[in-house]
């Protein structure tokens, strides 16, 4: 039986820094890892209507294969056989495999879920749910005009004050929508992959720690999301290929801090009840 903790407002912080840590003791890893996600990324971007549903599906299963990553770096130091050796600066010839090297490997290590067999299909159950939510929200997104270039007219007074109140009654519906299908999903990988919990008890789980534990889940989570609504923007504003330049800049560190934090917020928010 798992138990949920309740922790005070400022470990939300503490988990961002925690995974700051972590991610600067063992950068190469992460960022190969990171590199791999953001190309996988880019490229599903690329497929129109279903690229992006296809990318939905396959983020918990990357999760899965980068979170013992985490808890293997918290609990001790990770062996130096997790990563290729980076060859001497003076050689330059040897840099090319030990990049492609470093790669395989770090895809290797993302996909790692693909192999765990007892995990793979709660894992599976839990991205098709997922997926289902974030098409409804999106569908209600694009019904209510929330998102895509409504925001930016409102602001430039190209739209008339009665759009402005539609469209933020809207918005403040998709963020709590999209609110509570964070707090319920956010934490079902690692209870899957730590606790062995099936798909259904671990949507509870995850919700009723987020629920209990709601200022230290904002702060995390807030940190997050505006990183990505300010890419949103940068994609609005900038043009092609400086906007998908800033969404890999920043994604490089931001999804490695991303995953030892959730880490260290999963294993301070839920223990494994005597």
């Amino acid at each position: 039986m798992v138990r949920v903790n309740q922790v005070p407002a400022k470990n939300g912080w503490g988990w961002v820094k925690h995974g700051m840590v972590l991610f600067r003791r063992k950068p190469v890893l992460w960022l190969a890892m990171s590199v791999v996600y953001l190309s996988m990324a880019i490229l599903l971007s690329q497929i129109p209507f279903i690229g992006w549903l296809i990318l939905v599906l396959f983020t918990p299963l990357c999760i899965l294969g980068a979170l013992p990553v985490a808890q293997t770096q918290d609990s001790a130091e990770l062996p130096a056989h997790i990563a290729p050796t980076a060859p001497a600066m003076s050689e330059l010839r040897p840099w090319g495999n030990y990049l492609r090297d470093l790669l395989t490997h770090a895809a290797r290590r993302l996909f790692n879920g693909f192999k765990e067999e007892d995990k793979l299909l709660p894992i599976m159950v839990i991205s098709t749910l997922l997926l289902g939510g974030v098409v409804v929200v999106n569908i209600l997104a694009q019904l209510l005009k929330v998102g895509g270039a409504a925001l930016p007219a409102m602001f430039a007074g190209s739209v008339g004050p009665s759009v402005w109140v539609t469209a933020l009654i809207g918005l403040v519906v998709v963020l709590s929508l999209e609110t509570l299908l964070i707090m319920a999903f956010l934490y079902t990988v690692p209870l899957i992959l730590f606790q062995r919990e099936q798909p259904l008890p671990s949507i509870e789980l995850s919700f009723t720690g987020a629920l209990n534990n709601l200022g230290a889940f904002a702060v995390f989570v807030s940190v997050f999301a505006v990183i990505a609504e300010s890419l949103r923007v940068l994609f609005l504003l900038l043009t092609f290929p400086y906007d998908y330049l800033a969404f890999f800049v920043v994604g490089l560190v931001a999804l490695p801090v991303f995953i030892t934090g959730l880490n260290a917020s999963y294993q301070n928010l839920f223990t494994r009840a005597e």
